[in-house]
């Protein structure tokens, strides 16, 4: 979500996430290989080769996702700031961006115009989510699917507050209850690690439950040992990842 402070201040993406290097194989890759495969059925291509489905990633921030989402979408974005655009030039993506404010007002898009709406680390940065959940249910086609993802509030619950732009958590029970009073149905959640290796081969999960009995202390002190220490942070945190169908 790139609602950060611009100037001469750092803004949050930048405070928070590393500059994109996407590359095939990268995380980025392969959360969205792993969506299309396991949770949306999987590519869908015309004769030539173009993508029949359309997806709006909603808090898009700098367009990592979106990027490989255009492997198998046609792409729109929507955010407070237009940080989408660059990866997108820089990669030679053609991409809709659409700059507005997404937490409290009507997104500036017609009524079922997508097959997909994904968000990422957005929700719980959102205040009125009944109003942000119904915006993306009302740009989703009958039928359409919204990909929701969220810090598990029962693995985050000591350093959710450390981000002094989350103001609501989720646990599974909670995403589940707000999803249904929003209207979507067919709800599946899953809490996964943010560790590529556990989707593929879900015998190797004990790894990271190993890894999680290790003191918060050896997680990190700074970015340097943020960047080089993700398996230690990633089995530590873990994230809700659920689908729903629009009714």
């Amino acid at each position: 979500m790139a609602d950060g402070l611009r100037g001469d201040r750092l803004s949050y993406l930048d405070i928070v996430y590393e500059d994109l290097d996407l590359k095939p194989g990268d995380y980025a890759h392969q959360l969205v290989d792993y969506l299309v495969e396991s949770w949306l059925g999987g590519p869908s291509f015309d004769s030539d080769g173009t993508p029949t489905r359309s997806l709006l990633d909603v808090g898009a921030g700098k367009g990592a996702q979106a990027a490989v989402f255009s492997r198998y979408f046609n792409i729109t974005t929507i955010d407070r700031a237009d940080d989408a655009q660059k990866t997108f030039a820089s990669l030679n993506i053609d991409a809709r961006v659409v700059v507005a404010e997404i937490g409290d007002q009507a997104f500036p898009l017609t009524d079922s115009s997508f097959d997909v709406v994904f968000t990422k680390s957005v929700i719980e940065h959102v205040e009125k989510w009944e109003h942000f959940l119904a915006e993306i249910s009302r740009v989703l086609k009958p039928g359409g699917y919204a990909v929701v993802m969220t810090p598990n509030w029962r693995s985050q619950k000591v350093n959710f507050y450390d981000d002094p732009t989350h103001v609501r958590p989720y646990t599974q029970r909670t995403l589940d209850r707000v999803l249904r009073m929003t209207g979507f149905d067919d709800i599946r959640i899953d809490d996964i690690y943010q560790l590529p290796f556990t989707w593929r081969m879900p015998f190797l999960k004990f790894i990271p439950w190993l890894v999680r009995k290790l003191p918060d202390s050896m997680k990190w002190r700074d970015r340097q040992q943020r960047r080089h220490r993700t398996l230690v942070r990633f089995s530590k945190e873990t994230m809700l990842l659920a689908v729903a169908r629009k009714r």
